[in-house]
């Protein structure tokens, strides 16, 4: 992949026995991949700051049609921004946070990018924003006074997805972008703004093997239930995997989880998310199978590396 010789691939399918993993952890190392290796997750991150907001809601800590400003002051002029349109990239917010550009970095870099200008009304548009998702970060710590990363361990505890983490070993990391002002980024995540705010963001920073995403998988099948016990209520399930918004593209977007993605899914009726570094999951809303492909397409740089034939074709038994 990528012309690289250290292009990874690890893959799981609900109706297979294994994982089977592909390739080496960098184009400089010899060693194979094996099945402990860790991915980059990108945005797949997400996902796992829906779950820990949504817990919150479960326990009666947030309303999802609450104004957010009272807890986080995202945008300006932004007094209506709900969490239920942050979850579903309906805020109004703009898609990236730039100011990492400029040198900003760590809480200054936070605040500048949670007070990024509205480009649109909340509730009129649909466009994937991360700071909408920096911004449910902020608010899951701000609501429970505890890290995001306290939340994200105790869901990974419930999961069984005992090797995600936010700060991996470089040795067990798979590496990604060769990047003009840091070098082969490998141990560290590929994100730039998420690198430069330097504290766990809900946009992206996770990192993980194929049975950690696996787990999460399994947990939107079981209607909440993880290996270790419940994780989110059958109610919080159905918010995640039913539409409440349709994209310029065509496909819907549930609570943190898009439906129906084509582009990437195929004809399946599914509902999953990707990630930036070469990542994906996604659940069969029918049949509950489901399947998990991760890859470092970014390795050793992003250009001309579109996945999208690639994943509908392993995601078509879904279908």
């Amino acid at each position: 992949m990528n012309g690289a010789s250290g292009s990874a691939w690890a893959s799981l399918r609900s109706i297979d026995d294994g994982a089977v993993v592909l390739g080496s952890a960098a184009d400089d190392e010899r060693m194979p991949l094996t099945p402990a290796h860790l991915f980059d997750l990108a945005s797949l991150t997400k996902t796992f700051t829906t779950v820990a907001v949504l817990r919150l809601v479960d326990a009666g800590l947030l309303g999802l049609d609450e104004p957010v400003r009272s807890f986080v002051p995202v945008g300006s002029e932004a007094d209506g921004v709900t969490l239920r349109q942050l979850l579903t990239h309906t805020s109004g917010l703009p898609a990236e946070g730039r100011m990492w550009r400029t040198g900003l970095t760590g809480d200054e870099l936070r605040s500048a990018v949670l007070r990024s200008p509205l480009v649109a009304s909340p509730g009129s548009m649909h466009r994937y924003s991360d700071v909408g998702f920096i911004a449910v970060g902020e608010i899951v710590e701000r609501v429970s006074g505890r890290a995001l990363e306290a939340h994200v361990a105790e869901i990974a505890g419930l999961l069984g997805a005992s090797s995600l983490t936010w700060q991996p070993s470089a040795d067990l990391a798979v590496a990604t972008e060769v990047q003009p002002h840091r070098g082969l980024v490998r141990g560290e995540v590929h994100d730039e703004l998420a690198h430069a705010l330097g504290r766990p963001a809900g946009h992206a920073g996770l990192f993980g093997t194929i049975e950690d995403v696996a787990a999460l998988a399994r947990m939107i099948r079981d209607d909440g239930v993880g290996a270790g016990g419940r994780v989110l209520s059958a109610d919080g399930i159905r918010l995640m995997t039913m539409p409440a918004a349709t994209a310029d593209a065509g496909y819907g977007q549930a609570l943190g989880l898009r439906v129906r993605d084509a582009a990437w899914m195929g004809g399946a009726d599914a509902v999953g998310h990707t990630g930036f570094t070469g990542t994906a999951f996604a659940v069969s809303n029918a049949s509950g199978e489901w399947g998990v492909l991760l890859t470092n397409r970014v390795h050793p740089t992003r250009e001309g590396t579109d996945l999208s034939a690639v994943r509908r074709e392993f995601f078509s038994f879904l279908g």
